[in-house]
């Protein structure tokens, strides 16, 4: 990923005039800023040769006259714009402004690093600057990790507490602490979040168990709304209730709630097609997109239900939406409906 390729540069000293991070993790994002601050700006003069932009609309004056000005004590400035809007199709600045950029960059001024960050959207390809950071090879895409990359980097966050957790237990933490889940906004911020409050916990042992995980960690919704639909299709009311009740103390919309579960039947009914047509569990990850970890539980529901009953869910959904659209009910009860079992 391009993190590593960026935390290389910097360590090497060999980062261009002008970098973009953008991207969907924005913890390494604002971590490889970290490194650059910390590689090329000397605390002793931070107030002179380091600064921080929100964003470049009604700053531009400052801005510019900081990057072109020599460091003082030090071999580089560096400057940070934390919200470079101008460089997506939503935003833009002046052509005189856009030009004082590009004459930055085209003449290679050695003397400040410019730091560009994208969180929200993405460069906007046809802006000129963009072209010429892309010719610069000053682009870095840095997204979130995927499965198997999250659950080393729970093993190796707990190694420098000194605490060891099992790889079957990372697995386990990093598919239900919502990082991995359906348009996802947790970063790995929370996700440190949670491995320090459990290191915290563990501070007087050598080792994480399972069940202070389950004991400490905020569940994701995603991660509720499977048990909650287990224990709907298994029939234990006692036990989805106190998931309900569980989501909704966390204060999880209701109707997002239903949502969630809607969009869950419709997966599941997709899985069981599939299968009865003779795809494998490989075939069927990939014609779903889906991560392994939802897959398998997917698997695991699927054994309990067939098409009919799906079918039967789907017509009561709609029907339930229909009741809460129209007043007849609302959320909260609609919700108690799904959960007390309406396919039996």
């Amino acid at each position: 990923m391009s993190y590593k390729i960026i935390k290389d540069l910097i360590e090497k000293k060999k980062v261009p005039n002008c970098l973009l991070f953008f991207g969907t993790e924005e913890f390494y994002i604002d971590d490889a800023v970290k490194l650059a601050k910390n590689k090329y700006v000397d605390k002793s003069y931070e107030n002179m040769n380091y600064m921080e932009f929100e964003k470049l609309e009604n700053n531009f004056v400052e801005f510019y006259e900081f990057i072109t000005t020599f460091p003082f004590m030090s071999e580089k400035k560096l400057c940070v714009v934390k919200d470079a809007g101008f460089l997506t199709s939503s935003g833009s600045l002046n052509k005189k402004e856009e030009d004082q950029i590009m004459n930055f960059i085209d003449k290679d001024y050695d003397t400040c690093i410019m730091v560009f960050l994208i969180k929200e959207g993405k460069p906007d390809s046809r802006k000129r600057i963009i072209k010429k950071l892309k010719d610069t090879k000053s682009i870095f895409e840095i997204n979130k990790l995927n499965e198997d990359e999250l659950s080393k980097y729970i093993l190796n966050r707990f190694k420098n507490y000194n605490l060891a957790i099992s790889m079957k237990d990372a697995d386990y933490m990093a598919n239900n602490c919502g990082y991995l889940e359906y348009e996802s906004i947790v970063s790995l911020y929370h996700v440190n979040n949670e491995i320090d409050k459990i290191a915290l916990y563990e501070k007087n042992t050598k080792n994480v168990s399972l069940d202070d995980i389950d004991k400490l960690m905020i569940k994701s919704v995603e991660s509720n709304i499977f048990k909650l639909v287990d224990f709907i299709c298994e029939g234990n009311k006692k036990k989805a209730f106190e998931i309900l009740e569980e989501m909704l103390v966390n204060n999880t919309p209701e109707q997002f709630i239903i949502h969630m579960i809607a969009r869950q039947y419709r997966m599941l009914y997709q899985y069981i097609l599939l299968q009865k047509k003779g795809y494998n569990f490989s075939d069927i990850i990939s014609r779903m997109k889906l991560k392994n970890f939802v897959a398998t539980k997917l698997s695991k529901q699927s054994k309990s239900l067939n098409l009919k009953q799906i079918e039967i869910y789907m017509e009561k959904f709609l029907e339930i939406d229909r009741k809460i659209k129209t007043g007849e009910i609302d959320n909260r009860i609609g919700l108690e409906i799904i959960t007390n079992g309406i396919i039996k």
